[in-house]
This record gives structure tokens, C-alpha cells and sequence, in this order.
């Protein structure tokens, strides 16, 4: 790819560079625009050099050429100042013989002429010399401009390199995270038989409640991934019911369809984008932060460790207070109490859709 056509990749990822796939994708473009460059420069670098050992050559030339033409120079001066005294005018009155007066003229012009051409190279030569070592110097400060960007741009790729490393290992660890936590749910709907319901579930006391295992998806893939939302899909049929409350219906199905809120072409969802108006947060347990969500009309979905089966499970609290709470369970079914089989031990973290 151009420079001109990196850019432009690399303009349209900086707008979405809130992911470290995308953060990993723009290093890779800034990696790519400092190789480029780097090419560039070096190409410069060579043609650089190869100009002034041309030109090294040519001063050389030209020293030797003046040096020649300076001699000869010297030779026709001193050639032309022993004519002169050999044929003042008056050898013509004493000796009376024209033509050979006229000849000796002639000669001693013609040497004069070959002195003035000699002056003429002498001086075009030293013009043509000046002139090389200038355009020699020139290219010099050039070429050491060119090998301090050339050393800076190394630099930068260095830097961009170990970045993206950094991106990589990260990318790995949250891979790695992202595969536990996907197993983790996967015990846990294995542990309690990982089955669909037979007819579709009722929508609980309040309307909002979506079961994972409801017949019109429990067999439906996640995204670009082959988990199932029977399976693995109690996080987003807790988002599903959370949205819902928050007059934004969305079911499971739908929230699966779209392969853009999941991580790593994975069944791994991403943070979600809440309705207009709220903002998402993951917290600590604090039943007090439950309490004060549940006054304000909005649930409370809790991520679970579930660690008689090493799985995890996602619930959502709709009512109660005080450690006290109704909950949508989308694996056990609506309206169910959170400590008939959960604990607030049990809790590792609280995501909210929020104000």
C-alpha cells in the first residue's frame, strides 16, 4: 500500500480506536507509514551517496584539469613575452623583409590567442570546480539531514513495535480471560443439563423476562462463534431484560445477530451501548448501590461464581432490598428469590445501566 492510501486506513481507525483490536490494527498502519518511510529514506540515503562519489570523481578530474590548464597557461605566457622581445617593430626597418615580419606576427598573435583560450578553460574550469564542490557540500548536509530522519524513524519503529507487543500481550491475556469466563458459563449450563425448554416461558410479573432457553433461540449461535445462547447466553438475555425495563426492547435473538457486540469472533460480549440517556458501569457488590438502582426503576444484573460446578452465571435483581432480592434468572425462569440457590458471596461483580 501507498502512504497516501495507509493514511487513509489509518484516518478511519482512529475514529474507532476505543478497542484494542482497532488499537492493534492502527499501530500496524502507523508500523506500516514508518517501514514506508523508512524505504523512502533509505532509497535517498543511496542515491545521496552515489551522487557524491560522482562528484568526488568529478572534483578530481577537474583539480587535475586545472592543475593542467594553469600550466599551460603559465607555459603560453612565458611563450608569448619571449616572442615579443624577439620581434619589436623596428626588426622590420633593419631588416627590410616584410613577409617575414608579417609571418613572425602572425605566429606570435596565434600563441597570443592560444593564451587568452588557455585563460578562458583556466577560468570555466575553476567556475565548473566551484561549482561541483558546492553542489558536494550541498548534498553532504543533505545526506546527514537524511541519516538523522533515518535514525529518528528507526526510533519510531522501534517504538511502534514494542507497542504493539504490549497491545498483543494484552490482547492475549483478555483472550485468555475471554475463554475462561466462556467456559466457565458453559459448566454451568452443562452442570444443569444444558437443555431447551419445551414451550416459550411466560414474560414474568413485570413483562421483561427472557429466558436463555427459550425454544425461538436456545439453539441460535452467538455472533461469528459456535456457542449456542442455550449455552452461554445468560449475559446477553440479562442485557436483553435490563434494556427492556429501560423501554429499548431488544430479545437475545436479535442482540445475537449482531457480531459486532462480541469479542474475538466469540460468544464473548463486548460492553454494550445502553439506550439513550444511561451509561454502563461494573462494580463491586453493594447493596446499596442495588437499592439505590432498583428506587431509580432500573435492574441490576449480577455476575455470579457458581463454584460447586467452577462455572458462572448471570442473574438479573428486579426488586427487594437490602440483601432481599426477586430476580430474573435466565436459566431457572422469572420472579425467582436470589437466595434459594445464590448468595451475595457468590457475586463478583454488578453491571449497571445507569444514569
Amino acid at each position: 500500500m501507498t502512504l497516501d492510501e495507509l493514511q487513509v486506513l489509518k484516518d478511519q481507525l482512529v475514529k474507532d480506536s476505543s478497542t484494542l483490536s482497532s488499537q492493534i490494527k492502527l499501530i500496524s498502519i502507523q508500523i506500516a507509514q514508518t517501514q514506508q518511510k523508512i524505504k523512502q529514506t533509505t532509497i535517498s540515503i543511496a542515491t545521496l551517496k552515489n551522487n557524491i562519489v560522482n562528484l568526488t570523481g568529478k572534483i578530481g578530474n577537474l583539480d587535475i584539469s586545472l592543475n593542467d590548464l594553469s600550466a599551460a597557461y603559465l607555459e603560453q605566457i612565458s611563450l608569448n613575452y619571449k616572442l615579443q622581445k624577439k620581434i619589436p617593430i623596428f626588426n622590420l626597418i633593419i631588416s627590410g623583409n616584410l613577409n617575414d615580419y608579417l609571418e613572425r606576427y602572425k605566429y606570435v598573435s596565434l600563441i597570443q590567442k592560444n593564451s587568452q583560450d588557455a585563460l578562458v578553460n583556466l577560468e570555466t574550469t575553476r567556475i565548473a570546480l566551484d561549482q561541483e564542490k558546492q553542489d558536494k557540500a550541498q548534498k553532504q548536509k543533505e545526506l546527514e539531514k537524511l541519516e538523522i530522519q533515518l535514525a529518528k524513524q528507526q526510533k519510531d519503529l522501534n517504538s511502534q513495535n514494542n507497542i504493539k507487543n504490549q497491545l498483543l500481550q494484552t490482547t492475549q491475556k483478555q483472550l485468555n480471560e475471554v475463554l475462561s469466563q466462556l467456559s466457565a458459563l458453559r459448566n454451568f449450563s452443562s452442570a444443569y443439563g444444558s437443555s431447551c425448554l419445551d414451550s416459550v416461558p411466560g414474560a414474568g410479573s413485570d413483562g421483561n423476562f427472557y429466558s436463555q432457553r427459550d425454544p425461538r433461540w436456545c439453539n441460535q449461535t452467538i455472533g461469528y462463534s459456535s456457542d449456542s445462547i442455550g449455552a452461554v447466553g445468560c449475559y446477553i438475555s440479562s442485557i436483553a431484560m435490563t434494556f427492556k425495563k429501560l423501554g429499548s426492547d431488544i430479545s437475545p435473538s436479535a442482540y445475537a445477530a449482531i457480531p459486532s457486540n462480541f469479542q474475538y469472533n466469540s460468544a464473548y460480549a463486548r460492553v454494550p451501548s445502553p439506550p439513550s440517556g444511561y451509561v454502563y458501569k461494573q462494580v463491586s457488590y453493594s447493596s446499596a448501590v442495588i437499592d439505590e438502582e432498583l428506587k431509580a426503576g432500573r435492574y441490576v444484573i449480577a455476575q455470579l461464581s457458581m463454584r460447586t460446578v467452577s462455572g458462572m452465571h448471570f442473574v438479573v435483581i428486579i426488586s427487594g432490598s437490602d440483601g432481599n432480592y426477586k430476580i430474573h434468572d435466565p436459566w431457572f425462569g422469572a420472579d425467582k428469590n436470589f437466595n434459594e440457590r445464590y448468595s451475595s458471596s457468590s457475586v463478583l461483580s454488578l453491571r449497571l445501566i445507569t444514569k
